[in-house]
């Protein structure tokens, strides 16, 4: 059996398949809980182990050194090299892993339908960083877009042409719902004030795979690569839970609004819970769903959930379909590590969550493969001491 760091057998395998603000994050987060300050209390846990690490995203690519140098000069601060014995790009010690394939694995990104197709958990990944700053470096390096095409971001409802980055949208880089844009288009008028106090600026590319690249921030915004990595999921909140539970990631925690002081979040209850409305911007014409919106903790980064946008007639028959399994596609599945996975292993078992794969080789070290609750395939890596 192939293990999912070796090339698959077939990319029809793949066919078998989140920043809590006020409003509830965009398509292009910043501040959220899930990047809480140095020293933030943690949120519920599973006891029994410890906070895995971001490890890698694991990619099948028809040509990994091309991947590689859009890569490099995406973000020159990143650099290649390997890990396991396959190709990577490295940055704040996550990576982007590749195993190179034959034809093009389904998941890509469609511009003209905004969605990977087919879709599955897994949505976009990208830097936080001055967003503004990099949309002139890059148009400047190919002012013809080319290579770095910037998607359309719109603004409204009734914006058919978008902007390439939120900043640029008539509020600024503030997120509203249609009654929210409603309110202050009457209360300041045709020609408001942009703000871009909030720190989320947000733009996207698709890189040369099909990956969906999201990045946002401002000139006040510390650069991270990895600032952010979204996945899609049925329920949100659900989902965050069963990271906390079967894999010892922590929600963030609860603020005091008086003290300031922070507390360990319980696991969300309910956590099947109504959706909200759209708001803009956002990449998809008909805006985003934000809400519910969750987020965890890793032991250095952050992951994010929304719920899956196209539903209930909002991107037609064809595209209003249930996630598929991540298995095969561009993205074939994310990676984390883990001191010992001896103790993660025990606890799957007494919890119930079955091994898909494993334990197989990784470099000198090994593996397993689990799924999640809708299908996004996770490693899980012994990192030694």
């Amino acid at each position: 059996m192939d293990s999912p760091d070796s090339p698959p057998t077939t990319a029809a395998g793949g066919w078998a398949l989140a920043l809590a603000v006020t409003v509830a994050c965009s398509g292009g987060p910043a501040a959220s809980e899930s990047t809480t300050e140095e020293g933030a209390v943690s949120g519920a846990a599973a006891a029994e182990l410890p906070a895995p690490g971001f490890h890698h995203i694991h990619v099948n690519s028809v040509d990994p050194e091309r991947a590689l140098d859009w890569w490099s000069t995406f973000w020159p601060a990143g650099e290649r090299t390997t890990v396991a014995g396959m190709p990577a790009f490295a940055a704040d010690g996550i990576y982007l892993l590749y195993t190179e394939v034959e034809t093009q694995a389904p998941g890509a990104f469609d511009p003209e339908r905004r969605q990977s197709i087919p879709q599955s958990p897994f949505w976009t990944t990208g830097p936080s960083t001055d967003g503004l700053a990099l949309y002139e470096r890059l148009t400047a390096l190919d002012p013809t877009g080319e290579r770095f095409r910037f998607l359309p971001v719109y603004t409204g409802p009734d914006d058919t042409e978008g902007v390439p980055h939120s900043g640029l949208a008539p509020f600024g880089d503030q997120l509203l719902t249609v009654a929210e844009m409603a309110e202050r288009a009457a209360r300041e008028g045709p020609n408001p004030p942009r703000d871009r106090g909030s720190g989320q600026d947000f733009g996207y590319l698709v890189d040369p795979d099909g990956i969906l690249v999201e990045f946002n921030g401002n000139a006040e915004t510390e650069d991270l690569f990895h600032g952010h990595t979204h996945f899609w999921h049925e329920q949100p909140l659900c989902a965050a839970n069963w990271y906390v539970e079967n894999l010892g990631m922590t929600l963030p925690p609860l603020r005091d609004p008086d003290t300031g002081a922070l507390s360990p979040r319980p696991l969300h209850d309910p956590c099947d819970v109504e959706i909200g409305d759209v708001s803009y911007a956002s990449f998809l014409p008909v805006g985003q769903l934000r809400r519910p919106i969750a987020s965890v903790r890793l032991a250095d980064a952050g992951w994010m959930w929304y719920t899956r946008q196209c539903r209930d007639g909002r991107c037609g028959p064809e595209l209003d379909r249930p996630l598929v399994p991540s298995r095969g596609q561009v993205v074939d599945h994310v990676a984390i590590a883990y001191p010992d996975l001896d103790p993660v292993l025990a606890h799957l078992e007494a919890r119930g969550i079955p091994i898909v794969e494993g334990p197989y080789p990784f470099g000198e070290t090994r593996a397993v493969l689990i799924e999640d609750l809708d299908g996004m395939a996770l490693e899980l890596i012994e990192a030694g001491s």
